[in-house]
């Protein structure tokens, strides 16, 4: 069963430790939340709402990373030694409710709640694997192929909203052409072309990917 960020909370004395020593803050949409090159001093929990991780190309274009859901930490790249700026920029793409706590108190914390760093290593493992499936599939992959690895990446995400016919979500072609690798136009055809082939539904700006086309994915070593 999946849980929810406030039922993972409700359940886990360690997770209830750590919102109470947090701080709750709400940000609009299109908010930057940390620039890409500040300097870190926080480790934060989305609880609501969905944040974009994007960086600086070497033509100083934007290019998108990954989107963050609730349930989601980051910032904790800051916990290790030697790092002394933010990788990425994260920003909001809807309005959020963030729960930010001083690196600090977050290793006061651990040391009655060590859970907390299998949560966090857990979470990062999970990026890193990602990371490496894409960077070895995606350069040999045609663009249709790539932004079927971007959509069953994140329908496979446990907090993927589950419908009838799949899982359901919320991704721009904008969005997911950045994610594959392409144009926004070729998206959307891509799109149309597995609408057609039964692998997912289009429903408005919504995409369904269908349940009995998704394949777990395999770690790369």
């Amino acid at each position: 069963m999946i849980q929810t960020i406030a039922e993972k909370i409700a359940r886990d004395p360690a997770m209830q430790a750590l919102f109470s020593s947090g701080l709750r803050r709400q940000y609009p949409r299109q908010h930057v939340l940390l620039p890409e090159g500040s300097r870190p001093s926080s480790l934060y929990l989305l609880m609501a709402g969905t944040l974009a991780v994007s960086t600086r190309g070497k033509d100083g274009e934007d290019l998108l990373l990954a989107y963050f859901h609730p349930g989601d930490f980051f910032g904790e790249m800051g916990l290790f030694p030697d790092v002394s700026a933010r990788s990425a920029c994260i920003q909001t793409r809807t309005e959020c409710s963030v729960l930010e706590i001083g690196y600090d108190r977050f290793l006061n914390l651990t040391r009655t709640h060590p859970t907390l760093w299998i949560e966090v290593a857990s979470q990062l493992a999970f990026r890193l694997r990602a990371v490496n499936r894409r960077l070895a599939e995606m350069p040999t992959l045609h663009a249709a192929d790539r932004i079927w690895l971007v959509l069953q990446e994140l329908a496979l995400r446990a907090d993927a909203p589950h419908v009838a016919e799949g899982k359901l979500l919320r991704v721009t072609r904008l969005d997911l052409g950045k994610l594959a690798g392409c144009t926004r136009e070729l998206a959307g055809m891509v799109l149309r072309d597995l609408a057609t082939d039964g692998r997912v539904i289009l429903r408005g700006q919504n995409v369904i990917v269908r349940t009995d086309a998704l394949t777990p994915a395999q770690p790369v070593a």
